[in-house]
């Protein structure tokens, strides 16, 4: 079917902003249109999404380098021919690059645009050191069950700067600012998990902690257990920095809670003074999510691996310890056997 070597050309069918405009940051809710492609997924799983790196970028190091872009250059990896401008435009990483095999200089990658502001490789040796452009993966944040002809991403505008400048994220700035809605190719494939699904028991409670974008493939499972009328009972914890701005399909959930179809808690960080965050929440209830975790719930955290997964992780470590009258080296030994059975299950980045 399709993969990274034989991608489904999608195309975007809506993108708007999940955050208000007096957000700090930008964060896009978008419905990729798969009708008749006869792509097939489950909840939990993701797309790979093959970015075009930046028009204007991929122009201006042609211009430096004095070339036409027309140069034909031939691909070890791919064992195919291409021109100048369309290897730069979808198959290098332009982003990180280091002239240290061409050149007499230091091992330090820079953005490429960069180098050649002071080196001037030719074409077919320059194609020969850059890494190849990488697929970008998105958990999907739908269920086929309710939108059997889309895939829905929450997609962050990633952007930073760098030596003053500013910079993007290749496939969050390729998805939510270069594409155009309705006309660009969008060259995706379906990642499949082979562990972060719905529990096969529909009964089963569940414990969905995802902050940020992390939120995304817990609107897919929610969905899911909507729609095939699973009994367990859903528990989320969601968190950004303000209520006001960035609170990501804030009206869906708060619907779903005032139905009764889930349990909701939210830590928005900045609205306080003391900054809070999800596992503060988890240990507000701590006493609930111990009966949750004694009644078979299996716990499911999606977002930042670096800080916030672990900080979860602590938090369901002093959960253990103080409400199952534990000590510390048997509250770890009880997460770890969660793991085991797979009832803690992690979808981190």
């Amino acid at each position: 079917m399709y993969s990274r070597t034989n991608p489904y050309q999608a195309l975007i069918k809506e993108r708007r902003l999940l955050t208000a405009p007096s957000s700090t940051k930008k964060t896009y809710h978008l419905s990729i249109d798969i009708s008749g492609s006869n792509i097939d997924f489950q909840v939990g799983d993701s797309i790979g999404v093959l970015p075009t790196n930046h028009p204007q970028t991929v122009e201006q190091i042609i211009q430096k380098l004095d070339s036409t872009g027309d140069e034909e250059i031939f691909c070890q990896r791919t064992h195919a021919t291409y021109s100048f401008r369309n290897f730069l435009l979808h198959r290098a990483n332009i982003g990180r690059v280091s002239f240290h095999k061409l050149f007499d200089v230091e091992k330090t990658s820079l953005p490429l645009l960069d180098l050649v502001q002071h080196h001037k490789p030719h074409p077919s040796e320059l194609c020969k050191i850059l890494l190849p452009l990488m697929p970008r993966f998105y958990s999907i944040a739908s269920s086929r069950k309710m939108f059997p002809d889309e895939i829905h991403l929450t997609v962050a505008h990633v952007s930073y700067l760098i030596n003053g400048q500013m910079a993007h994220g290749v496939g969050s700035h390729f998805l939510c600012e270069q594409a155009m809605v309705e006309s660009t190719p969008i060259p995706i494939y379906v990642q499949p998990s082979n562990h972060f699904s719905l529990p096969s028991d529909p009964s089963s409670p569940i414990i969905l902690i995802g902050p940020g974008t992390g939120i995304a493939p817990f609107r897919a499972f929610i969905q899911e257990r909507l729609a095939t009328k699973a009994e367990g009972l859903n528990w989320i914890f969601f968190g950004e920095r303000n209520r006001a701005t960035d609170f990501y399909y804030g009206d869906y959930w708060l619907d779903l809670e005032k139905q009764g179809r889930i349990r909701l808690d939210l830590a928005f960080s900045r609205d306080q003074e003391e900054k809070k965050y999800v596992q503060h929440k988890m240990l507000e209830q701590k006493k609930s999510l111990w009966d949750w975790i004694q009644k078979g719930a299996l716990i499911y955290i999606c977002g930042d691996a670096q800080k916030m997964a672990k900080d979860v992780d602590a938090a369901l470590q002093q959960i253990v310890h103080l409400e199952g009258n534990m000590n510390e080296e048997d509250a770890r030994k009880f997460i770890k056997q969660l793991r085991l059975e797979k009832r803690i299950l992690l979808d981190v980045y």
